[in-house]
């Protein structure tokens, strides 16, 4: 029988690049701040297309996202379970958390992961990292006597979405940018490209409650490793984003398959009364 080859090779960031949307529309000033609400939001995921001689040929899942905020940041937490068939019948199963934490101010930033697999080792790490006017550093759990240099002109996730944002509201289509997202330090920093395409008028596919709104951006960002010469990212993900921070459905491409999530069903979230 044929075993997937460590799939997590290809969707390690499956949970990190959703964070880096969702959990990102928060930041910065408070014209955009205010629009962004909290809320959790459910997924179905399951195979877009897949190459013939893809390791992977069939994916289900479901993804549990939340927003929220406490009282000096924004918070975000996603917990999915995906299986993953192969060729000839094989199976493979993720189990994966992933929570962080961004400063208002977009100078600190702190994740933990916790990933079960049937293919690989459990992981439980987390990290944190801080930009200051020279530069910074982030620090994790898994290495902790390492420190690995940030460039100055890194952004947390939420501060790379709020000038995904603001490009999006001024009618610009581009941004490159150097992102830190959080996963193993070889993994954690990435260079970004990101496409804004033009306001799209149309009704959602479910309910949307008092998250409606009449219509979402078209995002796509290609994600690099920083030092690659390569032209193909290591992978992309396509973004049907609302300006409240809610995301309609979304698309990551591996180059050999592609996941589709879709949105099932939204939820309010309580927010904190703060000084």
């Amino acid at each position: 029988m044929t075993k997937i080859q460590n799939p997590s090779e290809k969707i390690k960031n499956i949970t990190t690049a959703l964070v880096m949307l969702l959990g990102a529309l928060g930041l910065g000033n408070q014209v955009v701040a205010a629009t962004v609400t909290p809320h959790r939001a459910f997924y179905e995921m399951q195979l877009g297309v897949a190459d013939q001689n893809s390791n992977v040929q069939a994916v289900s899942g479901r993804s549990a996202f939340t927003l929220d905020r406490d009282c000096d940041g924004w918070r975000s937490n996603e917990e999915y379970l995906i299986e993953f068939g192969g060729q000839e019948g094989s199976r493979d199963r993720i189990l994966s958390r992933f929570e962080s934490w961004e400063s208002d101010k977009g100078d600190m930033y702190s994740f933990e992961i916790s990933e079960n697999s049937s293919f690989e080792a459990a992981k439980d790490f987390g990290g944190f990292a801080e930009i200051k006017s020279g530069g910074g550093d982030a620090y994790f759990s898994m290495a902790d006597e390492v420190a690995v240099a940030l460039p100055a002109d890194t952004y947390f996730p939420m501060r790379h979405l709020n000038a995904i944002i603001d490009s999006a509201e001024n009618g610009k289509t581009m941004l490159a940018a150097s992102v830190f997202t959080g996963a193993k330090p070889d993994d954690a920093l990435l260079s970004t490209n990101t496409v804004i395409g033009g306001w799209r008028g149309e009704a959602a596919a479910i309910q949307m409650g008092e998250f409606g709104q009449g219509g979402y951006w078209p995002v796509q960002i290609a994600y690099f490793k920083p030092a690659a010469t390569a032209a193909a990212p290591e992978y992309e993900i396509q973004y049907s984003m609302q300006p409240n921070g809610v995301i309609r459905r979304y698309v990551i491409d591996y180059g050999e398959f592609t996941i589709i999530a879709k949105l099932l069903k939204l939820e309010s979230v309580e927010t904190p009364i703060c000084p």
